[in-house]
């Protein structure tokens, strides 16, 4: 799978309803500035404002389109598990390349729970499958030695880990080839790539994707980069509200993702 990908907004009507035609601009507008992997529902798609329901028809809605030359992976996020597992067998059935799959928000479940909860949902599934750790959402933090269990138990289709926190603490796990690493969003990425991250999902790509994308490939190859620029670029977008910066931008090019879904508002 490709180890750099951009996580895009779910555009929305003026009264928060999915504005599902609006998929296709983004699409287009980033696959043209060279983006070859998306990111459908994650964070950045404000999935958890989002019911079981909405999400189910944003899986229909793309089965529906024909995205030619891009990789498409599908954030779940739920509480309980009887509603991720039916989100993943959607997905397994759908145009969907890949699965990031979020620990339960909130409820903070032991080491032990969530490696259950993993264990359950790959066992829906052959897609590839990343796992998310962002323990400053979540509330919960899976321990090197849980995604250490997780790997050992030969699952073919774990492929990779969304990092938000601390990447060094993996460094004596033995991952398997091609286990991708993925920096999760873009503050502090460059450092993330030199600690071990060997793959980048991106929201300053929805308005940065050349430069970011060209950085992150130059760190990998240990090419010279101007970190002034590019942390002034990840700082133009993530000040204030990412979500926010983001849909403007797009608003701006013509592009109607609409706004947030209250309380994240423009105020």
């Amino acid at each position: 799978m490709k180890n750099f990908n951009v996580a895009i907004p779910t555009p929305f009507h003026d009264d928060e309803s999915i504005y599902f035609e609006s998929f296709n601009p983004i699409v287009e507008y980033l696959t043209d500035n060279g983006i070859e992997s998306l990111l459908v529902s994650a964070t950045t798609g404000e999935q958890n404002s989002m019911s079981i329901e909405e999400r189910m028809q944003i899986i229909d809605y793309f089965n529906q389109q024909n995205f030619k030359n891009v990789e498409l992976m599908f954030g779940v996020s739920a509480t309980r598990t009887k509603d991720a597992i039916k989100l993943i067998k959607k997905l397994n059935d759908s145009v969907f390349d890949a699965i990031l799959i979020q620990f339960p928000p909130y409820i903070q479940p032991t080491q032990q729970q969530a490696i259950f909860y993993i264990n359950e949902l790959l066992s829906h599934t052959t897609k590839n499958v990343v796992l998310y750790n962002n323990p400053f959402r979540t509330g919960f933090e899976l321990s090197a030695e849980s995604l250490n269990t997780l790997i050992g138990q030969k699952h073919s289709n774990l492929v990779g880990i969304k990092e938000e926190s601390d990447v060094k603490r993996h460094n004596n796990t033995s991952l398997p080839k091609d286990f991708i690493m993925f920096a999760g969003g873009d503050v502090n990425f460059t450092e993330k790539v030199v600690q071990g991250c060997n793959g980048l999902s991106s929201m300053v790509g929805n308005v940065y994707p050349k430069e970011i994308k060209q950085t992150f490939n130059d760190l990998l190859m240990n090419k010279p980069i101007d970190l002034k620029k590019i942390n002034h670029l990840i700082n133009e977008v993530t000040r204030h509200q990412t979500i926010i910066n983001i849909k403007n931008h797009y608003n701006s090019l013509g592009i109607k993702v609409g706004t947030c879904r209250s309380p994240i508002k423009d105020i």
